[in-house]
């Protein structure tokens, strides 16, 4: 059972200063802008916000899992399989229908990973990396390893491609994603709890949280932001993918990272997720703008996410050497 009220725990999302990324950001804003061939331009940077939108989204769900102190590697499998999912009943049940059920079966992937994690205990490595094999295998038994394509259809195409008031559907819903975490993490109980379990299971446990249940929320809740990336991702391929975005999850883990959030848990804020996201997201565009080799993408997130961590480290060091000399 969940105790009634729950104190504030000390890691709450309340940033005294912008994070360490929002500099680097910017910094690597600027050095685009005057080094990388037609990355100002309007189109561009457009397309920039539009492809790092649904990476957005999907990071959202990782951060989650993040601060539960866990970590996703499911998320690109899991989209894969909601891809063909959608295709393949789409023509008996409609577009709408159709991505619903691909929703859905990201959604329940997710649960299936929180009640492994939180109830039977297991590390949350194993458990999403097996949780990804089992969906890439279903994704490609479906379909038999060959891409699936989708009947035209304008709602189908409409999340991928669609606009409100002339903003590309895409990126208003990363704002909703990035929103709704927010909410979450800072005036949200479940939230709190978030912080609690991540923080330190054992004494959350002896607290009298029912760890398992919030971590099992935490999961869902996860699988609930890939589900709309999926959804995204699907509209734009126009197909059922079972090899779709296999990057999807270490580049998700490379935002929050670069962003900032320490992964051992426990700690985390929104704005961490938007800068990390955008500076992937402007590196794998001047990385095809100036017409490297597309696995340069993957060595330079791997740099990244190591300064990222190294420089967490001993900015930690640094705090604590400067607290004992007070």
């Amino acid at each position: 059972m969940m105790s009634k009220r729950v104190p504030f725990a000390p890691s709450l999302p309340r940033l005294s200063r912008p994070p360490a990324a929002a500099l680097v950001c910017l910094g690597l804003f600027l050095l685009c802008c005057l080094l990388v061939p037609r990355f100002a331009t309007y189109g561009n940077l457009e397309n920039v916000l539009r492809v790092g939108a649904i990476l957005c989204i999907v990071a959202c769900g990782q951060a989650i899992v993040i601060i539960l102190g866990g970590i996703e590697f499911s998320f690109g499998a899991s989209a894969a399989l909601a891809s063909v999912v959608t295709v393949m009943v789409l023509p008996a049940v409609g577009p709408v229908a159709g991505l619903v059920a691909g929703a859905a079966s990201v959604i329940g992937i997710g649960l299936v990973n929180g009640w492994l994690v939180g109830r039977m205990v297991l590390p949350p490595v194993i458990v999403t990396l097996g949780t990804l094999m089992m969906a890439s295998g279903a994704a490609s038994w479906l379909v038999g390893g060959l891409p699936l394509d989708a009947p035209p259809s304008a709602v189908f195409s409409w999340p991928a491609r669609g606009r409100v008031l002339g903003v590309p559907v895409p990126i208003l819903a990363a704002v909703l994603a990035c929103t709704v975490l927010h909410v979450l993490l800072a005036h949200g109980r479940i939230g709190r709890l978030w912080y609690h379990v991540g923080a330190n299971p054992l004494a959350a446990r002896l607290a009298g949280l029912d760890a398992a249940r919030i971590t099992l929320l935490g999961y869902a809740t996860a699988g609930a932001f890939c589900a709309v990336g999926a959804i995204i991702l699907t509209s734009r391929v126009a197909s059922g993918q079972p090899a779709l975005a296999p990057n999807l999850p270490f580049e998700t883990i490379a935002a929050c990272a670069i962003g900032g959030l320490p992964l051992a848990g426990g700690r985390g804020h929104v704005l961490q997720v938007v800068f990390g996201v955008l500076i992937v997201a402007m590196l794998n565009n001047a990385v095809v703008l100036i017409n490297l080799p597309v696995a340069w993408q993957l060595v330079l997130l791997g740099l990244a996410v190591l300064a990222a961590v190294g420089l967490q480290r001993d900015w930690a060091v640094l705090k604590r050497l400067a607290g004992r000399s007070r």
